[in-house]
């Protein structure tokens, strides 16, 4: 008997080998969501689809993209936490979640440096100031002698409170010495629709956003807010260049998880992105859309976002930003 034992287990064993330990599972089982905090048609949106079209090719399961607008991102970053930690939602967003809000925001609804585990950031977008075509103000020269003529009359939109591009019209504002009233918007698409149907004269948005509509002819652009110019743009001048040295401003973007992601999902999640992020033909599609392919893991993640939070609470400070 003790040798048919042995027998049937040498047997029976290399079997059993091939099937899955009972009550483990095999991740990706099933489909996995990415939230957008921003709303449909937007640089987030935009760049959220193609990751997860590249991402559902090298993980085996459908990967779709849920929208969540909203309090500049916090509806979107709430809808993770309260998800199950289980690698089966991910969240797409930029600094304006996890460095800007909390630079302006003291109640916000969660830890930047505690809830969010990185699995990389991924890119970096650029800023326009951007304006409808039939606006007779043709540069900043004519918005700044224009606001001061009428202190807050003109408005500025940006695509949501306390987000990069809030960040960088109310530095801009602050740095030019002049009051326009602030119009925040539930995400990119809405407030560039209204920008193009002239129901606010001037907006801060992403280059990605602005360009298609730039080519159309709907929109003009007056400058971009970073260091050097945007190769998409290379014609728009920097507000560097038009004498407002201090600015650079730009957006970077992070896919993350909730804390506590089992480690098995997280390697599946990271060798995948790091695997897209390589892939030659990924960088020329971002590049095309006009996102700079920028990877990086966060060795630590609470120290590198504490740090830029410190940062931008004193950008806030002397814009004078403020949560509306």
């Amino acid at each position: 008997m003790t040798r048919f034992k042995s027998v049937f287990l040498a047997l029976i064993l290399p079997i059993l080998g091939l099937f899955p330990t009972f009550g483990q599972s095999r991740y990706p089982e099933r489909t996995i969501q990415i939230i957008a905090p921003y709303a449909p048609g937007g640089a987030a949106d935009i760049f959220s689809r193609m990751i997860a079209a590249d991402l559902e090719k090298r993980l085996g399961q459908p990967v779709i993209v849920v929208n969540r607008p909203g309090a500049g991102t916090i509806i979107g970053a709430q809808a993770l936490i309260a998800a199950p930690a289980d690698g089966y939602t991910l969240f797409l967003s930029s600094n304006s979640t996890f460095t800007l809000n909390p630079a302006v925001m003291p109640n916000i609804p969660y830890d930047a440096t505690r809830d969010f585990e990185p699995i990389a950031q991924l890119a970096t977008i650029g800023l326009a100031l951007l304006t409808h075509v039939d606006n007779p103000v043709r540069d900043v020269r004519g918005l700044v002698s224009a606001a001061k003529a009428e202190p807050d009359k003109l408005s500025m939109a940006s695509f949501g409170n306390a987000t990069v591009s809030h960040f960088g019209g109310e530095w801009f504002k602050s740095a030019a010495g002049i009051r326009m009233v602030h119009i925040p918007y539930r995400g990119s698409g809405p407030a560039m629709n209204d920008l193009v149907a002239r129901h606010v004269p001037y907006l801060v948005d992403t280059i990605v956003a602005a360009k298609p509509q730039v080519e159309a002819g709907k929109i003009r652009p007056l400058a971009v807010t970073m260091a050097s110019r945007s190769a998409m743009m290379p014609d728009v001048p920097t507000l560097r260049e038009l004498g407002y040295r201090d600015i650079d401003l730009s957006s970077w973007v992070a896919i993350v998880t909730a804390k506590g992601v089992p480690a098995d999902a997280r390697k599946k999640l990271s060798d995948a992105i790091a695997a897209m992020m390589q892939d030659p033909a990924m960088q020329e599609r971002m590049l095309k859309a006009g996102f700079e392919p920028a990877y990086r893991t966060y060795p630590d993640w609470a120290a590198s976002v504490a740090a830029e939070i410190a940062a931008m609470k004193a950008i806030a400070s002397q814009a004078g930003i403020k949560a509306e």
